[in-house]
């Protein structure tokens, strides 16, 4: 039986995660949106100079898409741009960092999963970069949430081990048990990392209370390090793999400033 084309067609917001160069003129592309999740999806044409949805459809770009359902990736009819996040391509750092939750999203989510939590998260994350925000508590909350949001919240009340309250003290954190460890349950995870007072007050205020209250914080560079450390293994162990973007963020900050032979690196993409 044929399908009517009405029910074929259907419209939802969505931002770009990533895109990839198809055939001659193509583009086939990964976006997250509130209702479907992650979806892949085909922009016929848009890389022609006089295509209408091309220029919509830039890495990070919240749009609005209409869409064909087809058999194996529905079809962009139209796009219209809710907002660009155009100060991102002018913010090394800030481009850094969205490519970063992008690959977060991208990997850690499945195809067609509804999780509005996810989308209204990546959408508020990225449009603070856009304003200028301090992206390494940004970076940090959305890690946060999204593993929440995720199923993979970690524990930072009580040890993973004898679940008894956590005192104030230093402490450990295991990736593998998924939260922290007090100094007596310590040895059931030699490769624990050491977690001192402050970076165990830093992730708590961003989970109880959120960015508003982070950003007013000023946590050492030690216990900066700490708290990315245990948020960069979580998710280690978590996806089963390394994420590259703030590596490769990292590779060009620390590139000579004036090097004419700089290399072209690109951000992970796909």
């Amino acid at each position: 039986m044929k399908t009517n084309l009405r029910d074929r067609l259907y419209t939802t917001e969505a931002i770009v995660l990533s895109r990839l160069d198809y055939g001659e003129a193509d583009r086939i592309l990964t976006v997250f949106t509130p209702g479907m999740g992650k979806l892949g999806i085909i922009a016929k044409g848009a890389r022609r100079q006089k295509s209408r949805s091309g220029p919509q459809l830039d890495y990070f770009t919240r749009v609005t898409l209409h869409l064909a359902r087809g058999r194996d990736l529905d079809v962009v009819t139209g796009a219209e741009t809710i907002d660009a996040h155009g100060h991102l391509r002018d913010a090394l750092v800030a481009y850094g960092h969205a490519s970063y939750f992008a690959e977060l999203v991208r990997t850690l989510t499945q195809e067609r999963e509804e999780n509005r939590r996810v989308y209204e998260l990546l959408a508020k994350s990225l449009a603070l970069l856009d304003e200028g925000i301090d992206p390494w508590p940004v970076a940090r909350h959305f890690e946060l949430v999204l593993l929440a949001a995720l199923g993979y919240r970690p524990e930072l009340y009580e040890c993973v081990q004898c679940h008894q309250a956590l005192e104030a003290v230093a402490n450990a954190y295991s990736p593998i048990q998924g939260g922290v460890l007090c100094p007596r349950c310590r040895s059931t995870d030699p490769s624990a990392l050491a977690l001192s007072v402050n970076a165990q007050k830093y992730l708590r205020v961003l989970d109880r209370n959120g960015l508003a209250a982070a950003v007013r914080l000023r946590p050492s560079e030690r216990e900066r390090m700490e708290v990315e450390q245990t948020l960069k293994q979580h998710f280690r162990i978590v996806a089963e793999r390394d994420f590259t973007s703030l590596a490769v963020l990292q590779h060009l900050l620390d590139l000579p400033a004036a090097s004419p032979a700089q290399p072209d690196i690109a951000f992970p993409s796909a």
